[in-house]
């Protein structure tokens, strides 16, 4: 077993995840993906690689990327890992990048990839979705108080010890608020968060999970944090502390 994993949630990402696992096997790294019940047999080629390095959770009905995360890292914390990385199935995340945010990883308990920092590049995406992400992240920082320029990026890496510490089933997000709602939790539990650029390439492949109501959940789920932590400051840390 190595000391870092590799958390993959998958729906319908049959174009793409081949060419991933490949890519990280080069690393010295396992890998857990989650399938939603695929219809296009993603569960099959990742079950076909055949790797003692890769395990594969069936996760049964799409229910969105955050209650897929939980269970691969509940999965993962079973284990004795050191580092918990998360990387989207779909080519937007570099393995280039996540090998170099591993070294960074050794001085801070959670790295962050980020967009939006110098450095940072995002390939063929349209103009509203950079506005979506940049006007999330703002809106997020504004009311939560957090000083990250990218809050909903899934490129990530949390230190395994730092998440022991947490009640992973208290992050009930559903969809890429998920993203938020963990540097929320973990900013309550001090932990120390680094930015580093990334390139965020938008996938060739399939098609995009996003939808509107992704974009709702995470608009009422940070107001209504924002809100609540003018009258309860120490709320968070009282809610995800174990």
């Amino acid at each position: 077993m190595n000391k870092y994993v590799v958390l993959i949630p998958t729906y319908n990402e049959a174009e793409s995840i081949g060419i991933l696992l490949k890519e990280l096997l080069a690393l010295d790294v396992d890998i857990i993906v989650i399938d939603d019940d695929s219809p296009d047999k993603t569960a099959q080629i990742v079950q076909n690689f055949g790797s003692n390095r890769i395990r594969l959770i069936q996760h049964g009905t799409k229910n969105g990327i955050g209650p897929a995360y939980t269970a691969g890292i509940q999965a993962a914390l079973e284990q004795d890992y050191q580092k918990i990385a998360t990387m989207d199935a779909d080519g937007s995340h570099l393995v280039s990048d996540l090998a170099r945010m591993f070294l960074e990883s050794q001085s801070c308990d959670v790295v962050m990839g980020s967009r939006w920092i110098p450095g940072g590049q995002v390939t063929n995406w349209p103009t509203y979705r950079v506005l979506l992400s940049k006007l999330g992240t703002w809106y997020a920082r504004k009311c939560l108080n957090l000083p990250f320029k990218d809050l909903t990026g899934g490129l990530r890496i949390y230190d395994a010890q730092l998440l022991h510490s947490l009640r992973i089933g208290a992050i009930t997000s559903n969809g890429y608020c998920f993203q938020i709602e963990m540097i929320r939790a973990l900013t309550s539990l001090g932990a120390r968060i680094n930015e580093i650029p990334i390139h965020f390439i938008e996938r060739s492949n399939g098609k995009s999970k996003m939808s509107r109501s992704i974009v709702m959940e995470a608009l009422l789920k940070v107001s209504v944090w924002g809100f609540s932590s003018l009258f309860k400051a120490n709320a968070d840390k009282l809610h995800y502390v174990k």
